[in-house]
């Protein structure tokens, strides 16, 4: 980076350090989430899901129901904090709310309020909480540019 300040003193560097950040963060979702499956206890055994199927989490007290694409849903035997520690490899997965997260691939709408509320591709309505509207604004941009 001094090297390169050396040569551009008129640089940002703080500005350029966030563009490479950015560049490897979505380097490493293309790379390492594409097509990744998990492997998902439930009550009857292990189900093996791709997270990019993964439209949003809810915490249903040490358990989490996942919604996927076509309408599917499965109840997990781990809590939301553990699901997200098993899923989050990239910036795609992000809290809104004490009791869900969701996926900003399948993200349809955003629309403003106190904290205002998310509608996901499955039709979907996830309120996002006024304590969690910042992280969620900074994680569209973040994700989105």
């Amino acid at each position: 980076m001094q090297a390169l300040k050396k040569l551009h003193p008129s640089i940002d560097t703080k500005r350029f350090d966030k563009s490479i950040s950015l560049i490897k963060t979505s380097s490493i979702y293309e790379s390492s989430n594409y097509d990744r499956k998990i492997a998902l206890p439930t009550m009857e055994g292990i189900n093996f899901e791709r997270i990019q199927d993964i439209i949003s989490l809810e915490a249903k007290g040490n358990y989490t129901m996942l919604y996927f694409t076509g309408k599917r849903k499965l109840l997990v035997c781990k809590t939301l904090r553990d699901m997200e520690n098993q899923i989050r490899t990239g910036s795609q997965f992000v809290r809104v709310h004490r009791s869900y997260t969701i996926n900003l691939n399948h993200l349809q709408k955003y629309v403003k309020g106190k904290g205002g509320y998310v509608l996901m591709e499955n039709g979907a309505m996830i309120n996002v909480s006024a304590g969690k509207k910042q992280d969620f604004l900074d994680a569209l941009k973040t994700y989105f540019g």
